[in-house]
């Protein structure tokens, strides 16, 4: 299932995507007595990050039933303003009341292919699962048509065995660790947002145009529930 919702601008994508994970939150815990949850890195996501921490939002969310993984990391060190981790530490996680045991960074300080090994034995370990099964996953999309670290013509998109891969992205010369497509689809609720104008050609063409996972990897997502929240800039070209 694909929903698509369209916010006036970035300020109300977020705060609908905070009313969203709070709700959500709320109901998993009740149910299951615990809400998973992978971060997203980019900058689309730090207005929801600061939400989340504020007073209205953080004190209604059990952040001690609460754990935070991250779908996608670059391998530069963890206090590196790059670091998605240290990003989602510095504008939410340090200011809510989450055990730090709650809390899965991805071991960058190990090379890459033993970083994503190790990140891949976590999430089984927790998850008990061979496919971990996140209550959600939080994406974004790159104006490349990239996602989480899914690059266009990257071999990390034919991953059709391993769950967390390392991937080497050339123009950026830069190594990552990522979710591969098939955990990422086997997550409960996908939910992508995406802001700004220079996003509106590619996200016409991921949403409308004719499928080629080799060059807009972001189509591959195709999960049991996946949610689309646009501003309206970068969903202008949509029909």
């Amino acid at each position: 299932m694909r929903k698509i919702s369209v916010f006036e601008n970035e300020q109300a994508l977020s705060k609908a995507a905070a009313d969203f994970i709070v709700s959500l939150a709320a109901r998993q815990i009740a149910e299951n007595g615990k809400f998973t949850i992978a971060l997203s890195g980019g900058n689309t996501p730090s207005l929801l990050f600061q939400l989340l921490a504020s007073d209205d939002y953080n004190k209604a969310i059990q952040w001690k039933n609460t754990f935070v993984f991250w779908g996608d990391e670059r391998c530069v060190p963890p206090q590196d303003e790059r670091n998605n981790s240290h990003v989602a530490k510095e504008l939410l996680l340090n200011h809510v009341n989450i055990p730090s045991e709650n809390i899965f960074c991805v071991p960058v300080k190990l090379s890459p292919p033993r970083a994503a090994n190790a990140y891949e034995q976590t999430l089984k370990l927790f998850f008990k699962e061979s496919i971990p099964a996140f209550d959600l996953i939080l994406l974004g999309m790159g104006d490349n048509g990239h996602t989480a670290s899914l690059f266009p013509h990257t071999p990390i998109l034919h991953e059709k065995t391993a769950i967390v891969k390392e991937v080497y992205v050339k123009e950026l010369d830069m190594s990552r660790v990522s979710f591969t497509a098939p955990l990422i689809n086997h997550a409960n609720i996908i939910l992508f947002l995406v802001a700004g104008s220079n996003k509106a050609a590619m996200l016409h063409t991921v949403l409308e145009g004719k499928e080629n996972i080799e060059k807009y990897p972001a189509q591959m997502v195709k999960g049991k529930k996946v949610l689309w929240y646009i501003d309206k800039s970068a969903a202008a070209k949509l029909k």
